[in-house]
C-alpha cells in the first residue's frame, strides 16, 4: 500500500489514523517531561516497528524510563555531537543529542550495511587485514554535521536561520537501517519537513504533524505539497 507524503497542521494529540507506522520519529521538545504523546503514538506502531526519539540531558533518563515502563525493548542508544548552544559556566558545555531507539518486541531488524562510514585504518599496512574500506557506523555520531551555509539550510521568512534543524545525513543514518520501500514513517514533531525529505530518499511513505504555524508553511513548501 502506497501513502505518499502527508501533513497535517495541528496538536499533535489531536491526530488520528488507522494506518500502523513502521518508524516512529520524533524531535520533540526537549525539557518537556510530559509523555503522554509517547504513548498515542506508540499505539500507531506496527509490531516489528521502531520508535526514535531524539533528547538531550534533560529528559532522556525520565524518557527511558517511561519507555522501560511501557515493556519497550531498547534497540540502542546514539549521541550526536554538536556545537549548538552557549558555553557553560559551572559545568561542561553539554553539546550533545541523545537518540534513543525502541521496539515493541525482540525481533527488530537492523540493517547495518546501509550505514557505512569511510575505515579509519583502511589504507594502513598491516591494520587492515579484511580489505574493506568501510565499517558499520557506531552509535558516536559526529560526521553529521549541519553548517551555516549548507544548501539545507531553511531560511524563516524573517531571513533567520531555522533553529534546532537537524541535518538530512543525521536522520538517514539514524532510520535507514529499520526500513526497507514502500515502508510507513510518522513524525509528530514535523518542524520544516526533514524527516519527510529523508523519508522519500529512503523510498518510504511520511505522514508528518507540526502544531507551528511557520514551521508548517516552510515544510509545505519545502516538500512540494
Amino acid at each position: 500500500m502506497i501513502y505518499g507524503s502527508e501533513l497535517f497542521h495541528l496538536d499533535n494529540m489531536k491526530f488520528e489514523t488507522d494506518k500502523k507506522a513502521d518508524v516512529i520519529f520524533a524531535d520533540y521538545v526537549y525539557e518537556n517531561l510530559d509523555f503522554s504523546w509517547v504513548d498515542k503514538y506508540w499505539d500507531m506502531l506496527t509490531d516489528n516497528g521502531i520508535f526514535i526519539a531524539m533528547t538531550d540531558f534533560h529528559s532522556d533518563a525520565e524518557f527511558h524510563i517511561h519507555m522501560k515502563n511501557k515493556g519497550a525493548y531498547l534497540v540502542d542508544k546514539l549521541v550526536w555531537k554538536n556545537e549548538w548552544g552557549r558555553g557553560a559556566s559551572k559545568n561542561a558545555h553539554m553539546c550533545y543529542d541523545v537518540i534513543l531507539r525502541y521496539s515493541k518486541t525482540p525481533t527488530w531488524k537492523f540493517n547495518r550495511d546501509v550505514i557505512q562510514v569511510p575505515k579509519v585504518t583502511a589504507k594502513s599496512k598491516g591494520l587492515n587485514p579484511s580489505g574493506r574500506m568501510t565499517k558499520a557506523a557506531t552509535a558516536w555520531i559526529d560526521d553529521c554535521a549541519l553548517t551555516t551555509g549548507a544548501n539545507e539550510r531553511v531560511i524563516r521568512d524573517d531571513g533567520h536561520l531555522q533553529k534546532w534543524q537537524k541535518p538530512e545525513k543525521l536522520l538517514t543514518r539514524v532510520m535507514a537501517p529499520f526500513v526497507e520501500d514502500d515502508m510507513l514513517i510518522i513524525d509528530p514533531f514535523a518542524g520544516t519537513g526533514t524527516s519527510g525529505v529523508v523519508a522519500r530518499k529512503l523510498n518510504c511513505n511520511w505522514i508528518g504533524i507540526e502544531y507551528g504555524e511557520e514551521e508548517y508553511k516552510l515544510a509545505k513548501k519545502r516538500l512540494g505539497l
